[in-house]
């Protein structure tokens, strides 16, 4: 049999073969063009994005990384080191400028003001700037610390409170002799006051003070031939048992530099200082003395209101008059005011620990 040309193969050969996909789908949907109409390969590539695109992208990239440096500089300029350093500048361009007006007005031939340098103006006016930095900042931690006892001693205060609006049952209690209730023996009250703190004009070297209370033997008073003392009746907290006398309560106060004394004692009988058996809102006071004056009471309204508040705390009233005699100052000439304390516990053990 003769071997078929290869023009006559390659006809064979396409009759003989099964149709490609692309020619099966155009003979099933006419709608779809076969493989040999589909456009050029070239005319499909010409949406496509150009080579010059990558310079896009760099820019792109320059962009993010310019913003993210923005906004790292804007963090650090926030921080607040950086709030300091501008404070720290501001002022010593100020004092810069003070030193140097000063310098440069006329002065009588008399007292002539030394030569100074730029240098040397520089040099004072960041020694200025640090000093008046310093108390600013000190003045800063000085209201956030007064501020957060302030605002610990309200919160025990309002708890109190709430549990006096409560049902009697709920906070029932059984007295016991032996046990401190108040947390006020065995160590001594830390006073803060920011009611002072501002009545002073804020001063950095401020010292508040401290309180401690002592109990002596019990006491045992008859005040039946004279006025009788109504402050304890109605107190249902200062309920003792029969055969518990109340002790005498001697308190030591430091103000500033001063010092004071009371003793329940040397009121009686005309009046009744008594420490309550739990926290009360009631107040008490106790009339202060200086122990140099030989036992003479001062002149100006020396008494104590105490609100034995529980917890570790506890809330002191002191005149205005009695600051005035301690602090000076702003509150010379007020009086018929009294300065709020707030006094927390500190165990003479920790002292020692």
């Amino acid at each position: 049999m003769p071997h078929p040309l290869p023009s006559q193969r390659q006809t064979l050969d396409a009759a003989c073969s099964p149709p490609s996909a692309g020619a099966q789908l155009a003979a099933l949907h006419p709608e779809f063009p076969s493989p040999s109409t589909s456009p050029p390969m070239a005319m499909l590539k010409r949406d496509s994005p150009a080579r010059d695109a990558k310079p896009l992208d760099a820019a792109a990239a320059a962009a993010a990384a310019a913003a993210a440096a923005a906004a790292a500089a804007a963090a650090a300029a926030a921080s607040p080191l950086a709030r300091v350093m501008r404070e720290f500048e501001q002022l010593v361009l100020d004092f810069e400028r003070g030193l140097q007006r000063s310098l440069d007005d006329p002065r009588p031939a008399a007292s002539p003001l030394p030569p100074s340098s730029s240098d040397d103006i520089r040099r004072e006016a960041c020694r200025l700037a640090i000093a008046a930095l310093g108390d600013s900042y000190a003045r800063k931690h000085i209201r956030c610390s007064l501020h957060a006892a302030e605002a610990e001693g309200k919160r025990v205060e309002d708890q109190l409170h709430h549990r006096a609006l409560a049902p009697a049952h709920a906070h029932a209690h059984t007295h016991d002799p032996h046990h401190d209730a108040l947390a006020i023996h065995h160590g001594y009250f830390r006073l803060y006051s920011t009611e002072l703190f501002d009545l002073l004009g804020q001063p950095t070297d401020l010292r508040f003070g401290t309180l401690r209370f002592h109990k002596h033997h019990p006491l045992h008073t008859d005040t039946h031939n004279h006025d009788h003392d109504h402050d304890y009746d109605h107190d249902h907290d200062d309920a003792l048992p029969p055969d518990t006398a109340p002790h005498g309560v001697t308190v030591e106060l430091a103000l500033n530099h001063a010092f004071f004394v009371a003793d329940s004692a040397e009121t009686l009988p005309y009046h009744t200082f008594r420490m309550p058996s739990a926290p009360s809102l009631q107040n008490r006071g106790i009339l202060s003395r200086n122990p140099d004056d030989a036992g003479a009471f001062p002149a100006f309204d020396s008494w104590l209101l105490f609100t034995f508040l529980g917890n570790g705390c506890l809330k002191l009233e002191v005149p205005i008059e009695m600051c005035a005699h301690v602090y000076g100052g702003r509150l010379r000439g007020r009086e018929n005011e009294e300065v709020t304390f707030w006094a927390f516990f500190v165990d003479d053990d920790d002292m020692l620990s």
